[in-house]
């Protein structure tokens, strides 16, 4: 009987079972965070196409094809970069930093530069195009349209796609609020930014 009392009180103690209920979390947590951490691993997917990427940047800067080695080599370098700049973005190692901000806009710049393609003009827009702006073409043989055309037409496609990039942008500012605090507002002499 006297086991049997020892036992029976010790249940009725609330240390034993805040003991129980931690070791129970304890255990759960445990079980958990393993299926997180199995879950958490970052796929790094190399497919034929970063090969020939990899490849045709190598033939690029040496005029020959890439060896198996000099792929592996390749290879390894690319993946540590990515690694590297994955942590590197986790850890917040991109926020406040002018240059890799810089970097970032280019690219973006670069992105909808080829997404904001322009068609083809005709004849009648390129010839329209050059009546209006005659005086900004000239060579040696006057300012004709047959002989000048070809440069009509890149000046054209120039600034066309300087309009498509920026309503490209502006639609891309509009998702954004800008707020100039008071101090900059002040230094500018406005309150707000276009």
């Amino acid at each position: 009987m006297h086991r049997y009392s020892i036992f029976s009180k010790l249940l009725k103690e609330p240390l034993l079972h805040f003991l129980l209920i931690g070791v129970g979390l304890f255990f759960l947590f445990s079980q958990l965070n393993s299926d997180e951490e199995a879950s958490d691993t970052q796929q790094i997917i190399i497919n034929k196409s970063n090969l020939e990427v990899l490849s045709s940047v190598f033939m690029e800067e040496n005029s020959i094809p890439p060896t198996d080695k000099e792929i592996q080599e390749l290879l390894g370098t690319a993946i540590r970069e990515e690694v590297l700049s994955r942590e590197a973005i986790a850890l917040g190692l991109d926020k406040n930093d002018r240059v890799i901000r810089h970097r970032l806009a280019q690219k973006m710049q670069y992105l909808f530069e080829d997404v904001a393609i322009v068609a083809e003009p005709s004849d009648e827009v390129l010839r329209a195009y050059f009546q209006k702006n005659k005086d900004s073409f000239s060579n040696e043989e006057g300012t004709e349209y047959n002989k000048l055309k070809q440069q009509v037409k890149r000046v054209w496609l120039e600034k066309e796609q300087q309009k498509e990039n920026k309503i490209f942008y502006e639609d891309l500012k509009s998702q954004y609020e800008i707020i100039l605090d008071d101090v900059v507002r002040k230094a500018l002499n406005v309150s707000v930014i276009k």
